[in-house]
């Protein structure tokens, strides 16, 4: 699973390579990837209650688990070693982006 574009800008005299990564939310993810991440939608109470549980932005996260029917999703934030148990709501404000394993 590939989620990367690349494409050129020109610079003055140079040219460079930029990437392009797509964000997804957290319950869009998939299970075994490695996850960065990007963003933290919602209003300010939100962002304080998921920095309080030690999720901040540019932390490397996985899926422990995913409930089938609805319930909670585990994540274990690899930055600090801690799994924490978010609900559906809480989790589709998380943005995040697969890491590739290079």
């Amino acid at each position: 699973m590939h989620f990367e574009g690349v494409f050129f800008i020109i610079v003055g005299c140079f040219l460079r390579k930029r990437t392009h990564y797509i964000m997804i939310d957290l319950l869009s993810a998939p299970q075994d990837a490695t996850l960065r991440i990007k963003e933290i939608e919602g209003g300010h109470g939100v962002r304080r209650r998921l920095m309080a549980l030690g999720l901040h932005k540019n932390d490397l996260v996985e899926l422990d688990s995913k409930s089938i029917l609805g319930g909670p999703i585990v994540i274990r934030n690899l930055s600090t070693d801690t799994s924490v148990a978010l609900g559906r709501g809480i989790a589709r404000n998380i943005l995040v982006e697969v890491v590739d394993k290079e």
